[in-house]
């Protein structure tokens, strides 16, 4: 295709829709995915077993199953129910966590390549944009490093748009249940997978073609079938308004939010960085392209424009995102949070490099290969330093979250007698995630982030260890444990706990971390 050819031949490119040459490219993606989670998945059980970030929250709110989670009503509980089945068979350890995580990524980048191959009708550019996600910091390194809910939204989106697609372009009656189901999951994951769907349907709404093979009577048989699907959770967000209110942040306007309107500018910019910076020095005439795509104006002909589809989703997706920041004041939302509104957009940004240039021509084909050594550079680079992160610990990480020594402070806890079976009050989200994972028969109760108690807790019977921090009082110990339970217990006695960290080639000691603690039986005579 020439370069100067008019945007409107990207519906003249050849179908290429052989079913083998798809077949083989999402075989090979599955392959490469499998084999990059393999190799992030060894490299941090052989490290480290310590939970991290969001894994320890989930990790305390997963004990028991329920329709809804009080410490967190706007979260949606797909993963945490999830969870909880996967660590009926691996135990609340990071191992689940990671099953979870990389099953998602390795089903996000099939279900993108399956929408990419329908769209942009080339396996080349389709793969490229699978091989862009490792140019996209969120998913490159922070993917990694944190995330729960947001892993499965990533999944359910790509399905989504996957489907939509081919509704679309067969018209396949058992595609219409599949995006049922697929949307009442996705109600179920994150609250920006909602925002993702308004903004697809309005994006379909604009295109006449595709308004008029999307939005037929069995979509509405769809979102039926979404909502019984999402219902238990539906059911009891409504059940208390107080749920309801934050699941929105405010039931009245709130106008001005002048930090959300930041973070929602930001945040598309933010997310799909530093990949933004390469395709304009990869493919020369990437931002003029692009320029001509935003000032053109919607498809009016039979033929829907699917890259078109995807660009205007987005778009609606940032207005929404505005308007929720300056109406109800949405704010302090980090980029990972709006990472389900924007992950298709690199369908759109690789249909644009693909019609900046002739990829058939020798320059194309330049093109093409410096960016794939780009992504790969990319990705083994970032492996190295994460890698680093976690072996080498400071001065390369801050938190160094990595090596705190959990399984130290369990120990402690053995060696002062605590019964594997008793209940752990933690006042620290990342001690009591990780003292579940050591004491998998015990119950803990978080206290602070997040406030959760476990269904059938009883702080009167059995061992009971209460952790926490140094630096809080014993007064403001007694104000966060909020149970009237343990007025009795003599805060005072607490022991200061001071643990060494372990690391291949420093002193054993070199770093130590420090906890007060009590253990007691509370079932004991005088306890």
């Amino acid at each position: 295709m020439a370069v100067n050819q008019p945007i409107d031949a990207r519906r003249a490119l050849p179908a290429e829709e052989n079913g083998g040459t798809t077949r083989k490219g999402l075989a090979f993606v599955l392959l490469v995915a499998l084999a990059y989670c393999a190799v992030h998945t060894a490299a941090r059980l052989l490290v480290s077993d310590v939970l991290g970030e969001d894994d320890v929250i989930d990790t305390v709110l997963s004990q028991d199953l329920r329709a809804g989670y009080e410490a967190f009503p706007r979260q949606p509980p797909l993963y945490n129910w999830l969870l909880w089945a996967v660590q009926q068979i691996t135990g609340p350890h990071v191992v689940g966590h990671l099953l979870i995580k990389y099953a998602a990524l390795t089903a996000t980048a099939g279900f993108l390549f399956l929408a990419a191959r329908r769209i942009l009708r080339d396996p080349l550019f389709a793969l490229l944009s699978v091989e862009s996600l490792a140019l996209i910091y969120s998913i490159a390194w922070r993917y990694h490093e944190g995330f729960t809910h947001e892993v499965l939204a990533l999944t359910a989106v790509m399905a989504t748009l996957w489907l939509i697609v081919r509704i679309g372009q067969d018209q396949r009656p058992w595609d219409w249940p599949a995006l049922g189901l697929t949307m009442g999951l996705g109600l179920l994951t994150e609250p920006a997978y909602a925002a993702f769907l308004v903004a697809v349907l309005l994006a379909a709404l604009v295109q006449p073609s595709v308004r008029g093979r999307l939005l037929r009577w069995p979509l509405l048989a769809c979102l039926a079938l979404a909502v019984i699907v999402a219902a238990p959770y539906l059911a009891w967000l409504i059940a208390e308004p107080a749920r309801v209110r934050q699941l929105t942040y405010a039931l009245t306007p709130v106008l001005g939010g002048r930090d959300g309107i930041l973070d929602a500018v930001r945040g598309p910019v933010a997310y799909l960085m530093p990949l933004l910076l390469i395709l304009p020095i990869v493919f020369p005439r990437w931002l003029a392209t692009a320029w001509d795509d935003l000032r053109r104006g919607r498809n009016t002909t039979a033929e829907p424009d699917f890259e078109q589809l995807v660009l205007y989703a987005c778009g609606f997706a940032f207005a929404l995102s505005l308007i929720a920041a300056s109406a109800f004041n949405v704010r302090g939302l980090a980029v990972h949070v709006l990472m389900p509104l924007y992950v298709g957009s690199v369908i759109w940004l690789f249909g644009v490099a693909r019609r900046s240039m002739d990829h058939r021509s020798a320059a194309g084909r330049v093109q093409i290969i410096r960016f794939a050594r780009i992504a790969m550079v990319i990705a083994v680079v970032a492996f190295a330093a994460r890698a680093a992160n976690m072996i080498v610990l400071d001065p390369v990480c801050k938190t160094c979250r990595w090596g705190e020594p959990y399984s130290g402070l369990a120990a402690e806890l053995r060696a002062r007698g605590f019964d594997a079976t008793g209940t752990i009050v933690a006042l620290e989200h990342e001690t009591g995630g990780n003292l579940r994972a050591a004491f998998p028969q015990a119950t803990v109760v978080a206290r602070h982030y997040p406030h959760h108690t476990p269904a059938g807790t009883d702080l009167t019977k059995g061992d009971l260890a209460i952790v926490w921090e140094p630096g809080l009082t014993p007064a403001h110990v007694r104000r966060s444990l909020r149970a009237p339970e343990l007025s009795d217990l003599d805060l005072e006695r607490a022991e200061t706990v001071v643990v060494p960290w372990h690391h291949a080639w420093r002193p054993t000691g070199w770093r130590t971390s420090t906890w007060k603690l009590i253990v007691v039986d509370r079932t004991a005579p005088g306890r």
